[in-house]
């Protein structure tokens, strides 16, 4: 008799076992790779925020270091004077190297100015196209190496300006400072901000003309979008008061002087006159991205949505992508 044939029966999977199997590998490769991108965006929000908020320390450390070292003087000259840059048509930044604010930077109007009510947290304030340029007069270390650098009053200006670097747009703090003493110096242009020397604007490293045209030199800080400060000050009876920005004048000038009515250069705008107490100071600086999106807005590449405005768009970017930091600082000047 002839055996009986043997079967070769070899394990196999079907058409639905392999697609069940399929299905199962995609969506766990689905939830990896949402965890990696949840992982990957969470440092990099950790990355950026460390960057930003170093950056912002070094700012207003210097800001601080300056304004506790005020000089103040009630002899009728401007010893201190903030001006919020809505636009930037006659106040601030006067062509410096490579400043640039058409296209469509930074947005004017209410979009960007926001300062009332008073009470509400300067986090939540707006300063402006360009932000408050704020100048005054203070005193730095003796540096002792040389005539033009010792410990006496020198003016110093602190001004936010738009440049195209490196093919791209971007936002920049500059501390401009004048040499105490020399030829055109602090010294020699008088204690008076709105002296002709201040108000005329020269590039010249430490020029009086650096209160009104930053030099390159002086960069303080990169992807800055907004310098902003509030300032309270002692009225005529000794109480302490918000005195700038101003309550229902938005965009005005405060100026530290004990005199000088009007202020020159400011006719028919309203100015507010006092000796300041406190000071609170806050920069609002971009991330790494968000200096990215919003180099790509302003330059067309990224597209304003249909029924949204272009200051709409640019401050949606902005407050997703940027951190506010704040310092509160008190004179050692005192004026009664």
């Amino acid at each position: 008799m002839r055996p009986a044939p043997v079967h070769d029966k070899r394990c196999g999977f079907t058409l639905v076992e392999l697609l069940v199997a399929a299905a199962i590998t995609a969506a766990l490769a689905a939830l990896l790779l949402a965890a990696v991108v949840q992982v990957l965006g969470l440092w990099d929000r950790s990355g950026g925020a460390a960057e930003t908020a170093a950056e912002a320390g070094r700012i207003l450390d210097q800001v601080a270091v300056d304004l506790e070292a005020l000089v103040l003087r009630p002899d009728g000259n401007a010893w201190l004077a903030a001006t919020i840059q809505r636009d930037q048509s006659g106040a601030g930044d006067s062509g410096m190297t490579a400043a640039d604010w058409t296209g469509s930077p930074k947005p004017t109007g209410a979009d960007s100015l926001r300062v009332d009510p008073p009470l509400q947290a300067i986090e939540a304030m707006r300063f402006g196209q360009a932000g408050v340029w704020l100048r005054f007069f203070t005193v730095e270390p003796d540096a002792n190496d040389s005539a033009t650098n010792r410990s006496l009053p020198r003016a110093v200006a602190y001004q936010l300006v738009r440049r195209r670097t490196g093919g791209r747009f971007t936002y920049q703090l500059f501390r401009s400072q004048v040499r105490p003493g020399g030829a055109n110096s602090t010294f020699s242009s008088g204690y008076d901000l709105f002296a002709t020397a201040y108000v005329t604007g020269n590039g010249s490293e430490q020029h009086p003309g650096n209160v009104r045209r930053p030099n390159a030199r002086f960069l303080l800080g990169d992807r800055v979008v907004d310098f902003g400060l509030r300032i309270e000050s002692r009225g005529p009876a000794g109480a302490v008061a918000q005195a700038f920005p101003d309550v229902g004048g938005p965009g005005q000038s405060f100026v530290a002087t004990a005199g000088m009515s009007p202020v020159p250069g400011y006719a028919g705008s309203p100015v507010v006159r006092g000796w300041p107490v406190r000071f609170e100071v806050m920069v609002r600086i971009l991330s790494g991205e968000g200096a990215r999106q919003v180099d790509h807005l302003e330059s067309g590449r990224i597209p304003v949505p249909s029924g949204e405005s272009h200051g709409e768009r640019w401050w949606r970017l902005v407050e997703a992508n940027s951190h506010v930091y704040v310092r509160t600082v008190v004179p050692r000047a005192r004026v009664p």
